[in-house]
């Protein structure tokens, strides 16, 4: 399992790039007060165009970003996993490891997913 800390880059290029072999599939998140969800939603939306750079790093299919709940997000403060056998083990290691690193309880935010499905 590779777990690591993503960098969030708000600047996005203007024409989003396909990854041959890697999506992006976002999801509602749970219990972030309305600020966290508007940031969250903007990091959805830039989130395809940086497939490429995720599986060029080697990052694949399933895995998973997470987010703390009940404190102001930051960049350091997302947590992913990737290369699991599947989006439940994708979902349970990311949660378990934004728990660890923040002490908070977490929510999945999207997932890494085979491109085009």
């Amino acid at each position: 399992m590779k777990n690591f800390v993503l960098a969030c880059v708000m600047t996005l290029a203007a024409a989003p790039l396909a990854a041959e072999n890697l999506g992006f599939e976002p999801v509602a998140p749970q219990g972030l007060d309305a600020k966290a969800a508007e940031m969250v939603q903007a990091l959805q939306a830039g989130m395809p165009g940086q497939m490429p750079a995720f599986e060029a790093q080697g990052f694949g299919y399933y895995g998973a970003i997470a987010v703390p709940m009940g404190v102001a997000l930051a960049p350091e403060l997302l947590s992913s996993v990737a290369n699991l056998a599947s989006r439940d083990a994708a979902s349970a290691g990311v949660l378990e490891a934004c728990k660890a690193q923040t002490g908070k309880d977490c929510t999945v935010i999207g997932y890494l997913v085979p491109a085009g499905g």
